[in-house]
């Protein structure tokens, strides 16, 4: 090779003897009222994905799921706007939903349906009536916003105010701009989406999660689990105010009935946990291997890698982390990865207007391999990020019709000669390697990183390629570790490189057979 180089040995923590970490990746579940474009690829979908793929890289368990939100009240409301039933409209978009990530290269585990199903329903009734028993879920009478011309409760997809919190329009849920959960009450100017009539305000009995009662013992578990900054400053800044009572029942609207009156009709941001429990339980009675990987649950050396939208932090970083706080039996650890809105052109991503493009539609032009490596550089991690389509197109014809098939070429007339041991690594290369991984770990994890370490690469292989000299080296840690982004290049390129440098380089960096 050119230049100076050194043999070094990199390692993991996970070693021969050790114990393995286990790790049970969740992503928010889609409201099955339409289907996926790029907006929600570039959201916990593809990270969540990269995630597994590079934690199976370096031997790890892991088990990628998600599921059908079907009772959410944006999918009720979508169903009565298009004169059909939500079962049917979610059974519907389930199966397109499937399909678009098929396309994508997004291989869950399982994916379950939760309307009807009865390890959904279990896992509910679990998780409830055991914050029942505990004492953290108790009966509250509080007012609701109420559309006496449309005969409609805005607890959620039938209302929309400025948040009491921020101020930005916001629905009585989550608000999309601040993360937190509003009082309806305190909202200004609420009004239905139907009549646009102001809300009126009824007295209902619900059971509320009794947040401030286990404050300071929540916050300590939340914030010992790894998440990036700006998450852990919304978390110090929730509990600086005084974290609130939650409501997780809303009577007569969407949500799961688990008796017989209104009261314990609980909605759908309490039952995220249970929908992940659930997938699993159904995974487990379809699995063929003897694991069962509902038990993962029980296991203190399992980790639930949570990746979801900013606007999706108040339940799944307080209210579920609660739901097993004071469960001795549920010993699973949690790690966060939030994501902010991806936009497109300049705007976001509107259904509506139009302006979106679908997952199915972009993957018949450009691979799917392309899409991931382009939204895993631009990913939303830390703010808002742009897609703009034109650049999108100068990038992906310069990488994938120029500089990858110029690699390949290189790697086809290059002689057989497999690389010698020990194997020596330039200092640039061995600094891609320490940042991969870097941002391969678990509890530091970012595909915009691991994308820059690829990008970086691929700039080092073509100003030698300007030269007609390959770097064989590079080339063959290109290979393995753009694995997790992007997998079918990185299968086609091994076919041009013999099993032994690939083995040599894995043992090397202690990863585990590439291309599982």
């Amino acid at each position: 090779m050119v230049g100076q180089g050194k043999c070094i040995e990199f390692s993991y923590q996970v070693k021969a003897g050790l114990i393995m970490n286990k790790y049970i990746v969740t992503i928010t579940p889609p409201t099955p009222n339409g289907d996926l474009h790029v907006g929600h690829i570039a959201g916990p979908f593809l990270s969540a994905d990269i995630f597994t793929r590079a934690q199976r890289l370096k031997g790890e368990k892991c088990y990628l799921i998600s599921y059908s939100d079907d009772y959410q009240s944006y999918l009720q409301r979508k169903a009565e706007e298009t004169g059909t039933s939500a079962p049917a409209l979610a059974k519907e978009n389930s199966e397109k939903i499937q399909e678009s990530l098929s396309l994508i290269d997004i291989k869950l585990d399982h994916w379950l349906e939760s309307y009807g199903n009865r390890y959904f329903e279990d896992a509910v009734k679990m998780l409830y009536h055991s914050c029942l028993d505990q004492g953290i879920i108790a009966p509250k009478v509080s007012l609701e916003p109420y559309c006496e011309k449309c005969a409609k409760w805005g607890y959620e997809a039938f209302a929309r105010g400025g948040c009491n919190h921020c101020g930005e329009s916001s629905d009585p849920s989550q608000c999309e701009s601040c993360a937190m959960a509003p009082d309806a009450s305190e909202m200004t100017n609420l009004r239905c989406v139907w009549c646009n009539e102001k809300v009126v305000y009824k007295h209902v009995e619900r059971q509320f999660l009794l947040l401030p009662a286990i404050a300071e013992k929540l916050k300590e578990k939340i914030l010992s689990s790894p998440m990036r900054p700006q998450l852990t400053e919304w978390v110090e800044e929730v509990f600086a105010h005084g974290i609130k009572e939650w409501g997780v029942t809303r009577p007569y609207e969407s949500g799961l009935k688990l008796h017989s009156d209104e009261n314990h009709r609980i909605h759908t941001w309490f039952m995220g946990l249970a929908g992940y429990l659930a997938t699993l339980k159904e995974l487990s009675g379809k699995n063929a291997d003897a694991d069962n990987p509902y038990n993962l649950i029980y296991d203190d050396n399992t980790c639930m890698v949570n990746f979801l939208g900013m606007d999706c932090s108040y339940s799944h970083i307080l209210a579920y982390p609660a739901q097993i706080l004071l469960n001795e039996e549920l010993r699973f650890k949690h790690a966060f990865y939030t994501n902010f809105f991806l936009k497109l052109d300049g705007k976001d991503f509107s259904t509506s207007r139009n302006h979106a493009i679908w997952v199915k539609d972009i993957v018949k032009n450009a691979c799917s391999d392309s899409v991931r490596f382009y939204i895993s550089l631009i990913s939303p991690e830390q703010s808002s990020e742009n897609f703009v389509v034109e650049e999108f197109w100068t990038w992906r014809n310069h990488i994938f019709n120029y500089l990858l098939p110029k690699i390949i070429d290189h790697l086809e007339k290059m002689d057989s000669d497999n690389i010698t041991n020990p194997i020596v690594l330039s200092e640039s290369e061995t600094k891609i390697i320490e940042r991969w991984q870097t941002y391969s770990r678990y509890d530091n994890f970012s595909i915009k990183e691991i994308a820059a370490e690829l990008m970086e690469m691929l700039d080092l292989l073509n100003a030698k390629l300007n030269y007609n000299i390959l770097d064989k080296n590079l080339a063959v840690l290109f290979t393995i570790l753009s694995e997790p982004i992007i997998p079918k290049t990185s299968q086609k390129l091994k076919e041009y490189i013999t099993h032994h440098d690939i083995e040599a380089f894995c043992s090397l960096l202690n990863l585990s057979r590439p291309g599982v």
